[in-house]
């Protein structure tokens, strides 16, 4: 029996190691294409953040030494990276703003800040409850809302991506790794549960979804989890299908939006617009995507909204409608929505672009 801490110990040991190896194939595999899609440089970040998380445990460093600034550092920056990395994965052509970042940078930060502080004035802020309490509970709540935001754009975002293989793996890694590290932190961090076969348990499993994940990149290549970031031609003739080369089922889609205009209705859905073509839902997602070339569903709608309000900013018999108006007729919830989406299309703000129409 007396054996038994040095086996949970050695256990312990061995899949942190396994996990931190894991690690750092994944990031090897994935740095040669950083540059297809910002979210690859995300996640190789993201398997940094990760490896100073797995060597916090297995090396000990004197502190405030440069290896323990480096592991305290990634250790603390690993949520904002992972709600980064979720932002980034379900919105490929769009880029995180500056903002997001500094939010994300703050679980690192705010951390080092504190431990600047008492290394540059000899005190301990633990003296100071107040000023402790605030800090370290409010970093908590902070990594627990953007995990628990990365948890909930999986969930509602998933289902937009056309290619059904591809939606699985990126639903599952993303909701499998925010689940995980809510647990660690509830565990380690809130209850603060001291059982010797717990470092087992989070060691084996994060080594076990290390694996898969490189599993995913070496059988089904980067594409299971990012794609090559290629922007789409908005003339139409380099976008638009002959109809003569279409099957009937694509000629349904094609007409329910240019003709039915589908697209204007508020919440249209892959689901619904296959249950009115009378299509089942995962051949209308290969039709969208492999026929029609569109990444996500969103965008295939998007590009049927944007191209009526185009026309009608170009158009004088307009010019007494405002933006937002034109973007809520053609299906858009909101402005911000709309204007992200204009703008990735033409480069230009709606406003803008209504101009330099008018001087043509």
């Amino acid at each position: 029996m007396q054996s038994d801490p040095y086996i949970l110990i050695f256990m312990a040991d061995f899949f942190s190691h396994f996990a931190l190896a894991q690690a750092t194939l994944c990031a090897l595999i994935l740095f040669p294409l950083r540059k297809q899609n910002p979210s690859i440089g995300l996640f190789i970040a993201l398997m940094v953040c990760a490896s100073g998380y797995l060597l916090s445990s297995l090396v000990t460093s004197a502190p405030y030494s440069p290896l323990d600034w480096l592991t305290k550092a990634l250790l603390n920056a690993l949520p904002g990276v992972f709600w980064l990395v979720s932002l980034s994965v379900f919105g490929d052509h769009t880029r995180l703003h500056r903002w997001q970042y500094v939010v994300a940078s703050l679980t690192m930060v705010v951390p080092l800040l504190s431990s600047l502080v008492e290394v540059a004035f000899s005190m301990t802020l633990a003296d100071y409850v107040a000023i402790h309490g605030l800090i370290k509970y409010g970093m908590l709540a902070l990594e627990l809302v953007l995990i628990g935001h990365a948890l909930v754009i999986s969930i509602t975002y998933w289902r937009d991506d056309l290619v059904q293989e591809r939606r699985y793996i990126r639903g599952g890694v993303i909701a499998v790794s925010a689940l995980y590290i809510i647990v660690v932190i509830a565990l380690e961090q809130v209850l603060k549960v001291q059982w010797q076969g717990l470092n087992v348990l989070i060691s084996a499993s994060l080594a076990a979804l290390l694996t898969a994940i490189n599993v995913l990149l070496f059988k089904l290549k980067e594409s299971s989890l990012f794609e090559k970031v290629v922007l789409r031609e908005t003339n139409d003739e380099s976008t638009k299908v002959e109809l003569s080369k279409q099957s009937q089922e694509v000629a349904k889609v094609i007409q329910s939006m240019e003709q039915d205009q589908l697209y204007r209705q508020d919440g249209m859905t892959i689901s619904e617009l296959a249950k009115h073509l009378a299509i089942h839902e995962y051949k209308l997602r290969n039709l969208i995507n492999q026929e029609l070339g569109y990444r996500n569903f969103n965008d295939f709608l998007n590009y049927y909204r944007i191209k009526e309000v185009s026309q009608s900013l170009s158009s004088s018999e307009f010019d007494h409608l405002p933006v937002l108006t034109l973007a809520l007729e053609s299906g858009f919830r909101s402005l911000s929505s709309f204007n992200k989406a204009f703008k990735n299309t033409h480069g230009v703000t709606p406003t803008a672009y209504r101009k330099q129409a008018g001087t043509n």
